[in-house]
């Protein structure tokens, strides 16, 4: 009997889902803009940070808080462009959650 169990219990084992199973969902894009008065590389990446943060808070809004972290996201993608004068960026990801 106790054989049994132990057998049972090291097959449950065998057979559970990997530690970085995800549930993933439909991708989310959000913006953000930078006209900050710096150089053009510390505008863009006030934008960049800017549309992931916001890229955050959609996905917590529209799937819940476990779906918020964009290192978890699956085909993510930051797409940035702009003048002189202004850098924007737009952040797009399928947000993701462990298990």
């Amino acid at each position: 009997m106790r054989i049994a169990l132990i057998a049972a219990l090291a097959a449950g084992a065998l057979t559970a889902a990997p530690a970085e199973a995800k549930t993933c969902k439909d991708a989310i894009t959000a913006k953000a803009r930078s006209a900050a008065q710096l150089s053009d590389a510390s505008r863009e990446q006030r934008a960049r940070e800017s549309a992931i943060a916001n890229w955050s808070r959609r996905a917590q809004d529209t799937y819940g808080w476990r779906y918020r972290f964009w290192r978890r996201a699956e085909e993510k993608d930051v797409k940035c462009g702009g003048g002189a004068s202004a850098k924007h960026c737009t952040a797009t990801g399928r947000p993701c959650r462990l298990f």
